[in-house]
């Protein structure tokens, strides 16, 4: 029943949220490329933060733990674990223009999919190396930062998969921060059989972010990555444990 009730939420949250927002899209769709990617991208920030504040509030609290603005001005990576299809939303938390980078399959979904494309979305299983580092050279020009989930697949439990390498490479290459992120609490919300359980509390945090001069500094991408990799499954197995507690109590 929560399940239903759950996606039921979802679907007409979307409907209501895009029925008023019917206007802001149609004059997007009648702008130049770039503006038209930014006028979208903020449309789909809001959408997000809907989703997260309003829509999903009956079933589960999210705590958003953030870094000081003046400590992510920049734009740059956001690298986060990947547990769940809820993941996407929670990115709206940071309030950022932002792009994500995704899998080929929700850029195929005929609604998402179509967003997905006219906010600049980077399909990781269509864009080439070369391609991925023009794309977010040119948007970190621009002020637009990469949201990025290296596992590459959802791990659907408190487990993180590891880390591709590419958003590291790129990060070096161009001289970005990197903004390490932790997310827990969420890895049955939903479940991979699209199935929400009775977890009430998904908490997202920010961890130390890596300056530009820290990424070039790093001696290899790889070695970037594994201290990456390890920050965040250690701070998301201290909010795991918190979480376990306070739901406990």
């Amino acid at each position: 029943m929560r399940s239903v009730l759950a996606f039921t939420f979802l679907v007409l949250g979307t409907v209501l949220y895009f029925l008023v927002g019917i206007i802001p899209v149609l004059i997007a769709l009648c702008l130049p490329k770039k503006q038209r990617g930014r006028w979208m991208r903020y449309i789909i920030l809001y959408y997000g933060l809907w989703q997260t504040r309003v829509v999903f509030r009956p079933f589960f609290k999210i705590e958003f733990r953030p870094l000081p603005d003046e400590q992510t001005r920049q734009a740059g990576i956001y690298v986060f674990n990947h547990r769940s299809a809820s993941d996407p939303f929670l990115v709206a938390l940071f309030g950022k223009e932002v792009i994500q980078i995704v899998n080929g399959w929700p850029m195929k979904l005929p609604f998402y999919g179509f967003f997905a494309r006219l906010c600049e979305y980077i399909d990781a299983t269509r864009t080439d190396y070369e391609q991925s580092l023009e794309k977010i050279g040119d948007l970190a020009s621009r002020g637009v930062s990469v949201m990025a989930f290296p596992e590459g697949t959802r791990s659907g439990d408190q487990s993180m998969n590891h880390f591709h390498s590419g958003i590291f490479h790129i990060a070096r290459e161009l001289k970005l921060p990197i903004y390490p992120c932790a997310i827990a609490g969420n890895e049955r919300l939903p479940d991979r059989s699209f199935r929400f359980h009775d977890d009430s509390l998904i908490i997202v945090a920010q961890l130390a972010p890596i300056s530009a001069a820290e990424v070039i500094a790093a001696p290899t991408a790889y070695a970037l990555k594994q201290r990456i990799h390890l920050a965040i499954a250690e701070a998301s197995a201290k909010l795991d444990a918190e979480i376990a507690s306070r739901t406990k109590s």
